[in-house]
C-alpha cells in the first residue's frame, strides 16, 4: 500500500514536468521522431534486401532519406532566393563582390577541371568573362541572376547558383557569323552548386531568365551546351528547349601541359532554342 501511494503522488509531478518542457525540446521531438522512423525504414530495407533479392531494391531506395530531409535546418537551400545581381556585387573592389564565388562555382559546375592548376587558370579566365558579360561596362542588354542564401551568412558561402543573359547579334543556332543575324537573348553560365542540386534550382533559374526575356520584348531564347553534357541537355529538353543545330568551332579550355597555363581546343556543342511566344490557338499534341 505504501508503494502504491508513492506512485500516485509522483504521477502529477511527471505530468507537470512534461508540460514544462522547453520550446526547443518540443520542436526537436518532430525531427527525432522522423529520424527514428527513418532508422526503422533502413532496417526494413536491409531485411528485404537480404530476403528478397533484386526485386526489393526499389523498395529499399524509396526509404533512403538524406540528412537534410531528416533535419531540415541542415538543408542549404532552405533560405535560397533568386534575384538579379546588383552592380556592387560585380565590382572587383567592392566589399559586396561575389566575383570570386561566381568564378569558382562556374569552374566546378560547368567545366569540372581535372587538375588544381587548370582550375586556378579557369577561375581567372571566368572572373574576367563575367565582368565583361554582365558588368557595368557592357552596353548590351544583360542580366545575371544569382541564387543567394539569405540566412546562412556564417557558412562562408552565399552563392549556390547563377545564370546569365545577354542580347547579342547571333543566328537562330547561336552563331555569331552567318545568315539571319539578329539580336537574340543568349543564355550562358548556368551553374548550380553540388550541394544544392536535385531540388529544382536549375529549373528556377531558367524560369527567371525566360521571364526576363519576355520583359525585354523577345519571344525566344538561345543557348549552347556541350554535346557530352547529358544532364544539362536533358534539363533543357524537359523545359521545352529543342536542338536547332550543332557547332564544332566553340572552344573548350584544357591544361596546357608541362609549360603551365591554359589552352583551348574545339569541342562539339549543341545549339538549343525555346520559343517563348504564346499561341492562343495551338492544339494539344496527340502523339
Amino acid at each position: 500500500p505504501s508503494l502504491l501511494a508513492l506512485l500516485l503522488l509522483l504521477l502529477p509531478v511527471a505530468s507537470i514536468s512534461a508540460k514544462a518542457a522547453t520550446p526547443g525540446t518540443r520542436q526537436l521531438a518532430g525531427p527525432l521522431r522522423r529520424l527514428r522512423q527513418n532508422h526503422l525504414s533502413f532496417r526494413e530495407g536491409d531485411k528485404v534486401l537480404r530476403d528478397g533479392g533484386d526485386q526489393s531494391r526499389p523498395f529499399y531506395r524509396q526509404r533512403v532519406k538524406t540528412a537534410a530531409t531528416v533535419f531540415p535546418w541542415q538543408n542549404p537551400t532552405n533560405n535560397i532566393k533568386i534575384q538579379p545581381a546588383e552592380r556592387k556585387q560585380l565590382m572587383p573592389l567592392s566589399s559586396n563582390s561575389v566575383l570570386d564565388e561566381l568564378s569558382l562555382l562556374c569552374t566546378d559546375a560547368i567545366f569540372t577541371p581535372a587538375s588544381r592548376r587548370l582550375s586556378n587558370e579557369l577561375q581567372k579566365y571566368l572572373y574576367k568573362k563575367i565582368i565583361e558579360r554582365y558588368g557595368p561596362s557592357n552596353e548590351n542588354e544583360n542580366r545575371l541572376f544569382l541564387a543567394l542564401d539569405q540566412g546562412n551568412a556564417g557558412s562562408g558561402k552565399s552563392v549556390y547558383g547563377c545564370v546569365g543573359l545577354e542580347v547579342v547579334p547571333v543566328t537562330i543556332e547561336g552563331k555569331t557569323k552567318g545568315e539571319g543575324l539578329e539580336p537574340r537573348p543568349l543564355l550562358e553560365f548556368l551553374a548550380v552548386d553540388q550541394t544544392a542540386r536535385g531540388r529544382g534550382l536549375g529549373k528556377a533559374l531558367l524560369k527567371q531568365c525566360e521571364a526576363q526575356v519576355r520583359k525585354w520584348g523577345y519571344d525566344e531564347i538561345i543557348l549552347q551546351v556541350a554535346a557530352d553534357n547529358d544532364i544539362a541537355i536533358n534539363l533543357y529538353k524537359k523545359l521545352g528547349y529543342t536542338v536547332v543545330g550543332e557547332d564544332n568551332t566553340i572552344l573548350r579550355p584544357k591544361d596546357a601541359g608541362v609549360f603551365g597555363g591554359m589552352s583551348f581546343e574545339p569541342a562539339l556543342h549543341l545549339c538549343m532554342r525555346k520559343n517563348l511566344a504564346q499561341s492562343f490557338f495551338s492544339l494539344p499534341s496527340l502523339f
